[in-house]
C-alpha cells in the first residue's frame, strides 16, 4: 500500500497529461475521479496484471495510466486475466469489456470448449466506467450451443480480429465508451482497443456479443 502511495504522483501526472486536450473542468472531474480509483484500490492492483507491456498505448506512462484504470474495473468484475491464461491454456477465448463513462462496467466472455460449444458469462457492476466500478450486480453463466459458437467465431474471422491494430490512433473524447475486446488462441494473446466506436470491427464484434449472444437490453441513449 504504502508503494501504490508513493506512486500516486506519478499517476496523477500522466492522467493529466493525458487528458491536456480536454477542457479545464472535464479534465479536473476525470482527474480526481481516477485519482480516488488509485486511492481507494491501491491495495490490489499489485495483484492482477491483465495487459502485456506496451499493448494499451505505445508510451510507458499511458500504457501505465490505462492499465491502472482497467485493472480497477477488471478486479471489480471478477474477471481473470486472459493474457495470463494464454500461458497456460490452448483453448479460445474472448472477453468485451464495455467501460462507459457514466453507466454501469459490462463484460461478456467466451470460453470456448472441446466438443464445439462455448460458456457464455455476463457480468456487471454498480459502478460507472469513468469513475468508481462498484461492486458486481450481475454474474449469469449459460452454454452456447455449437452453431452459436460457430456464427460468433465466424464474426472474429470476419472481422479480422487477428489482425487489427490494438492501439487506437485516434485521441479519445471528452465522454463516451472504451471498448476492449480481448482474445486467446493457441497460447497466443490479443487485445484491441477503441474509444466510442460509431463502426468498424470492434463495434461489430462488441455488438454481436452484447446484443446477440447476452441478450442485454440497453436503451438507445446509453448505447455509446
Amino acid at each position: 500500500m504504502l508503494g501504490m502511495m508513493g506512486l500516486l504522483p506519478f499517476f496523477a501526472g500522466i492522467l493529466w497529461h493525458m487528458l491536456g486536450s480536454m477542457g479545464v473542468l472535464m479534465r479536473l472531474r476525470i482527474w480526481l475521479g481516477v485519482l480516488v480509483l488509485l486511492l481507494s484500490g491501491a491495495g490490489s492492483l499489485a495483484q492482477s496484471e491483465y495487459f502485456p507491456p506496451g499493448t494499451l498505448a505505445a508510451d510507458p506512462s499511458d500504457q501505465e495510466f490505462l492499465s491502472t484504470w482497467y485493472t480497477q474495473q477488471f478486479d471489480a468484475l471478477q474477471e481473470p486475466s486472459l493474457w495470463a491464461l494464454s500461458k497456460a491454456q490452448r483453448e479460445q477465448s474472448y472477453r468485451f469489456v464495455w467501460l462507459r463513462t457514466f453507466h454501469h462496467p459490462v463484460a461478456i466472455r467466451i470460453d470456448l470448449r472441446a466438443d464445439g460449444t462455448s460458456r457464455l458469462t455476463t457480468k456487471m457492476t454498480s459502478g460507472a466506467g469513468g469513475y468508481k466500478p462498484g461492486h458486481l450486480v450481475q454474474n449469469d453463466k449459460s452454454t452456447l450451443t455449437k452453431a452459436q459458437t460457430e456464427l460468433f467465431l465466424k464474426k472474429i474471422e470476419g472481422n479480422k480480429f487477428w489482425d487489427l491494430e490494438g492501439i487506437e490512433k485516434s485521441t479519445p473524447g471528452n465522454d463516451g465508451a472504451q471498448w476492449i475486446i480481448e482474445g486467446v488462441k493457441n497460447g497466443k494473446y490479443h487485445v484491441v482497443t477503441r474509444w466510442t466506436p460509431r463502426d468498424g470491427p470492434i463495434r461489430a464484434i462488441g455488438l454481436f456479443m452484447l446484443q446477440d449472444l447476452a441478450k442485454l437490453k440497453i436503451p438507445n441513449d446509453e448505447m455509446y
